[in-house]
């Protein structure tokens, strides 16, 4: 890649930016080319000391406060596992405060709600050997890294059901007795 390309990529990567901004950061890489092309340095040495290009247009647009399409993702999975880790702990600090008989019905509660979720596993299942069959179909390689992959999302998926079944059960028929012990 060359100097004209690198800036011309940069700048699209960067079109999220106010202009002013984006004129900034363009006239600052470009006289960082000028800079070191008077040392001696090739534009090929000069693209490769900027590093992963991904990488740096995600930090110039960190660095101006906009969020990039993967640091959404990141936190809307960071939001989901808190969600889940604040549902552990709250169960945590209800089992502290209680006595042998209400901690006996909530794990009842909770076994009867793993006990639903578990049976969730059953049309997956279906699903997942349903699609396997389909994809067995295909011609050989392709068929077994298809079916690979196609496995692979159903068993994610079907973790995340559960999480998500576990934490909404959780909030209609386990935090109300939380509540109401307190």
């Amino acid at each position: 890649m060359k100097k004209d390309e690198f800036l011309k990529r940069l700048e699209e990567a960067l079109n999220k930016l106010p202009e002013e901004d984006l004129k900034k950061v363009i006239r600052k890489y470009k006289a960082t080319f000028t800079r070191q092309m008077k040392k001696g340095k090739t534009e090929d040495e000069i693209i490769g000391e900027f590093g992963n290009f991904n990488e740096l247009t995600n930090n110039i647009l960190k660095e101006h406060g906009i969020e990039t399409p993967a640091q959404t993702s990141a936190n809307v999975i960071t939001d989901f596992f808190n969600e889940f880790l604040k549902v552990v702990e709250d169960i945590v600090n209800y089992i502290s405060k209680q006595d042998l008989k209400e901690i006996a019905i909530l794990i009842l509660k909770i076994v009867v709600t793993l006990l639903l979720i578990s049976l969730l596993k059953i049309p997956i299942l279906f699903i997942r050997d349903l699609g396997t069959g389909i994809l067995d179909l295909l011609f050989m390689p392709l068929s077994t890294i298809l079916i690979f992959c196609f496995r692979f999302i159903v068993e994610i998926f079907y973790v995340i059901l559960a999480i998500t079944v576990f934490v909404k059960a959780f909030n209609i028929i386990i935090k109300p007795t939380l509540k109401k012990k307190k």
